[in-house]
């Protein structure tokens, strides 16, 4: 795998993104933890058309090594609807074929760390977390 010079992979991502539903947790078939949770990224607007521009939508996943459930996994299924988090972790892409023959792609980020994000307040010292539906 080709990595950077801070030895990092070169599908490393960290961003900050919005849940659209809330986290969950199940077991593979071989009894190990994992976690997911779907999010978005919003490109914001351009300023020259007034429009937003779309957003980008990801499937946020973690797996625990062994039976006991990591806590990367508990902070992904611990994620409620709304909640904006930073994750850390590589990019990749899903790829199936649905019942219909269909072949579908999904971005996927696999959560190395998890955080809630918190917004500064205007002093810029505190920080404060906020609520609510993205601006």
């Amino acid at each position: 795998m080709a990595t950077n010079k801070n030895n990092r992979p070169s599908n490393y991502v960290i961003l900050t993104l919005m849940a659209v539903r809330d986290g969950e947790s199940r077991y593979s078939q071989s009894g190990k933890p994992y976690a997911f949770v779907r999010a978005f990224l919003s490109q914001g607007m351009n300023k020259q058309t007034e429009e937003y521009r779309p957003s980008l939508f990801f499937d946020v996943k973690a797996f625990s090594p062994d039976e006991e459930m990591s806590e990367v996994v508990e902070d992904i299924a611990d994620i409620q609807k709304k909640d904006r988090f930073t994750v850390k972790g590589r990019l990749g892409l899903d790829e199936w074929t649905g019942d219909d023959g269909v072949k579908h792609q999904q971005l996927v980020i696999f959560a190395q760390s998890i955080t809630p994000y918190v917004f500064p307040t205007e002093e810029g010292d505190e920080e404060e977390e906020l609520e609510g539906e993205p601006a």
